[in-house]
């Protein structure tokens, strides 16, 4: 049996091409059996390994099952991803609207220990690293290509005292927060200029009920100082400030207020912090 097949794989085949007109040989080719097998062996290979390849990669949206499920289970994680970012970015938005009603109206507070030093001894921030109160805030701003300057950290020093707000006056009504009274009084002239302690940028300039005119600005480190009680604003929302620029008048606005002066606030990370401590007087 063996010899059989080694003999008929040995034998030896020939296929001659020839004119049809005249019968002249045109090629001739010779070839054994065992090429022909060999021949047709490698054209299979060939096939399936070329077939496997394509339906593993470009046809395989139309062959693997798997292909449809993993597709599926990107754009699963594609939308699970927008909806937390969606969810972030909400949340975001509700507490930066909160706080910046907490620090206007006054009517929520949880005072903090905080004194000039521990403000000032702060690790300093990029402006990446503002926390998610004032980051949406901030976003809004860089998106309307906002000069970057005040939104990065200026360089403090431990000798460093805030700027008053006002030039002249004396102080009416101290920092008291048992008595919901979240800054300090300045009694001035009325329409002496008012002017903002240091560089930062508007977060909200307009009119309220109870404090008349008001005026807030956001300073590096998550501090926001507020002016409150004004006859007439000079900045508008987004505005860029530096340190004593004139961005008001003393004025005697709002259901609160009982004669000219200034209502000066300072919140720390979304807490009141006692003014004294950080501005000199």
């Amino acid at each position: 049996m063996n010899s059989k097949i080694l003999k008929w794989l040995k034998s030896r085949l020939e296929v001659v091409f020839r004119n049809k007109r005249d019968f002249r040989e045109i090629s001739i080719f010779q070839f054994s059996n065992l090429t022909l097998v060999s021949f047709i062996f490698l054209l299979i290979s060939f096939v399936f390994l070329m077939s496997f390849f394509l339906s593993t990669t470009i046809l395989s949206k139309w062959f693997d099952p798997r292909y449809a499920q993993k597709k599926s289970n990107e754009e699963l994680i594609a939308l699970s991803n927008s909806i937390d970012s969606l969810i972030n970015e909400s949340k975001i938005k509700d507490q930066y609207i909160e706080n910046i009603m907490t620090v206007l109206s006054g009517r929520e507070n949880n005072a903090l220990d905080y004194n000039k030093n521990d403000y000032l001894n702060s690790p300093q921030n990029s402006p990446s690293s503002f926390n998610a109160i004032d980051s949406f805030f901030r976003k809004q701003f860089e998106s309307n290509s906002f000069n970057d300057e005040l939104l990065s950290p200026t360089n403090y020093n431990q000798d460093l005292l805030l700027m008053a707000p006002v030039s002249s006056g004396i102080i009416s009504s101290t920092y008291d927060p048992n008595k919901n009274h979240f800054g300090i009084d300045f009694v001035c002239k009325y329409e002496e200029p008012i002017k903002t302690t240091y560089d930062g940028t508007v977060l909200f300039s307009s009119w309220t009920r109870d404090t008349g005119y008001v005026i807030s600005i956001i300073h590096p480190n998550n501090l926001i100082s507020v002016y409150k009680h004004n006859s007439k604003v000079f900045v508008d929302v987004g505005q860029l400030v530096k340190t004593g620029d004139v961005i008001a008048i003393i004025g005697n606005t709002g259901n609160l207020s009982s004669g000219p002066h200034l209502h000066f606030e300072l919140w720390l990370d979304g807490k009141s912090v006692n003014p004294s401590e950080f501005i000199s007087l």
